[in-house]
């Protein structure tokens, strides 16, 4: 395979690595508004289903720490074909479940792909994009979100209600089937970071002494703890407690996509001239006044639809500004192991999460969801800190001292 010139593998990456996030953002995302439905079918209480998002999370935050010291010894291209060649298969196989703990087993050998893959796709975009033009990169590739949104999970919910409730794991698993022969086909080997000589049996030891290190992985930590306390629950929230019609979930989550479509590509250029910690603060300042209202007040004075999607940009915001600044904290020899780390800490807490909201929500007789008050409480404050630590690490990489 001959190799393309710079300007031709930022492209070809770029669409890649956009198609690798898609299909892991569909097949993690279309399981949350599926929630209600799953509960249905197999006779569960909506209360529970963050043990299926935790399951998924904890598997690959597991795995994620166990494969980030080995990561950096291996093309980049081979690690990110074996990961997708999995997440396919294991994808496929949710037709045959048909309980509860079939269905929590099967989303978390999902998980345990996922995660690698993710980190391995973030440090190829590392590698070939400098830092002064990572953050709109790594925007042009999170803004497969928004098409997961606007795309695939309207289609995924509208698939379901007509084909049955596994059809939109067969199409996903299909499109990362084709996804997977076209990176084989196309994406030259990834393996300039083996050329620089630091032996990567040392990314523990190295890590060690980067004093940005630990407080990315902080930063992760209250961060996506906060997003999971929410995220799973957002589809029986605003059905059971905000009266949202189920046959509409397509359109809200189709008009969440739009908007973050638009707002992520903005957010990655501000994030390069004005650095992620400013972007952040202001994302987390309006995302708490939206999680204030629409999940603690739970007021009908706001629209659920403007709720859900100021929600999604915020989200998509502060995500974009905190995989900017995290990649530039790592040398390029231990870019894969750190994101590794970096994505098993984002799984471990988005498990922890989930799992959280489980014991905190319950269903009332009348079939509301209550304790979402106190969830929203506990994801405003984590929002909070997660900025307060991104202003430290931003003021190290500044000074040329995260090493």
């Amino acid at each position: 395979m001959s190799t393309p010139s710079p300007a031709k593998l930022e492209r070809l990456v770029l669409w890649l690595m956009a198609s690798v996030q898609f299909i892991n953002i569909w097949d993690f995302m279309i399981v949350m508004p599926l929630g209600p439905d799953f509960a249905e079918k197999l006779h569960i209480s909506t209360g529970n289903l963050g043990w299926i998002v935790g399951s998924y999370s904890t598997a690959a935050a597991i795995t994620g720490i166990a494969v980030a010291k080995f990561l950096d010894r291996f093309d980049r291209r081979s690690v990110l074909l074996v990961n997708l060649c999995g997440l396919t298969l294991t994808t496929l196989s949710m037709v045959f479940a048909t309980s509860l703990t079939q269905l929590i087993a099967i989303r978390a050998v999902t998980g345990m792909f996922a995660g690698t893959m993710v980190s391995t796709s973030l440090a190829i975009i590392a590698d070939v994009f400098p830092p002064q033009r990572r953050g709109e990169a790594i925007g042009k590739v999170f803004g497969s979100f928004s098409i997961a949104s606007i795309v695939g999970v309207p289609l995924g919910l509208e698939i379901a209600r007509h084909f049955g409730l596994w059809s939109p794991f067969i199409v996903i698993s299909l499109m990362a089937a084709s996804t997977l022969i076209a990176i084989f086909a196309l994406l030259p080997h990834m393996r300039h970071h083996l050329d620089n000589g630091i032996a990567t049996e040392s990314l523990f030891a190295s890590l060690a002494h980067n004093k940005a290190a630990p407080l990315a992985l902080l930063m992760t930590v209250f961060g996506m703890f906060g997003s999971f306390l929410l995220i799973p629950n957002i589809s029986a929230h605003v059905q059971q407690n905000m009266g949202y019609p189920r046959e509409w979930l397509g359109l809200l989550y189709g008009s969440g996509g739009v908007a973050t479509l638009f707002s992520m590509r903005i957010a990655g250029k501000i994030v390069d001239r004005a650095g992620s910690a400013i972007t952040s603060m202001w994302a987390t300042i309006l995302l708490g006044i939206v999680v204030f209202l629409g999940f603690y007040v739970q007021t009908r004075m706001v629209p659920v639809l403007l709720v859900f999607v100021l929600f999604m940009v915020c989200m998509s915001t502060r995500n974009i500004t905190v995989n900017a600044l995290v990649s530039k904290i790592p040398r390029p020899n231990e870019r894969a192991g750190f994101m590794s780390l970096v994505s098993a800490t984002q799984n471990m807490m988005s498990g922890a999460g989930a799992l959280v909201a489980t014991f905190l929500l319950y269903e009332t007789p009348d079939r509301r969801l209550a304790g979402m008050d106190t969830v929203a409480l506990l994801a405003i404050a984590a929002f909070g800190l997660s900025t307060v630590v991104m202003f430290r690490i931003e003021a190290l990489v500044k000074r040329g001292i995260a090493h």
